[in-house]
């Protein structure tokens, strides 16, 4: 597949993204609470799980367009990479600014920042893409970052870090699994111990 091809479709699939991202929202109930579910849909409504199922779609994506031809061109471990990592950054910097700016939740508003952190991440995949000449050094250091952001993707969910900013549901103030009303550890759980890890200082939404 040549570069013209993968900045056509990575174009076209923003939509399809947005979409398969927003039903990952609801695939852990969906799946009757699989383990295996939890890696890729949303737990709990915490700033986390909402970047991760805007991600896990792009990374799919990316993996599609590799094996179809990407890995013959150097620049698309790096545009990758960047791309991946810049839904974080941008969706919870949006978030955190309109929070602050609004000082409420705004649902019409969270779901099109949502979208808007994909388009940025095709946006920023097409860039890198197109423009930048690595050298294998670069290749190598930035297939290192897609590594650890898939390990910390594939990990938070089931050993989320005790970070109450990003990691904890605002609703229930619990992390991980443990946050979701039928979690483990939850009120409502299977086990009704309800001793889920709880945030000391809980985040204002």
């Amino acid at each position: 597949m040549e570069i013209g091809s993968i900045v056509t479709v990575s174009w076209w699939a923003i939509l399809p993204l947005v979409v398969v991202g927003s039903l990952l929202h609801f695939a852990y109930d969906w799946s009757r609470h699989h383990r295996a579910v939890a890696v890729f849909a949303a737990v709990n409504e915490s700033y986390w799980e909402h970047v991760k199922i805007a991600a896990w779609p792009s990374i799919a994506l990316y993996a599609a367009l590799f094996a179809l031809g990407g890995y013959r061109h150097a620049a698309f471990v790096p545009a990758a990479a960047v791309a991946l990592y810049s839904i974080p950054v941008s969706m919870v910097g949006m978030v955190f600014l309109y929070k602050a700016l609004a000082g409420r939740n705004v649902l019409w508003l969270d779901i099109a920042l949502f979208a808007a952190a994909i388009a940025l991440a095709q946006a920023n995949f097409v860039l890198v893409l197109t423009h930048l000449r690595p050298d294998t050094a670069m290749v190598v250091i930035a297939a290192c970052y897609l590594v650890g952001i898939l390990v910390a993707y594939t990990r938070f969910t089931l050993r989320p870090p005790r970070e109450p900013d990003l990691f904890v549901d605002p609703l229930t103030h619990r992390y991980g699994l443990a946050a979701h009303p039928d979690g483990p550890g939850s009120p409502g759980g299977a086990d009704g111990a309800g001793d889920g890890p709880v945030a000391v200082t809980p985040p204002s939404r």
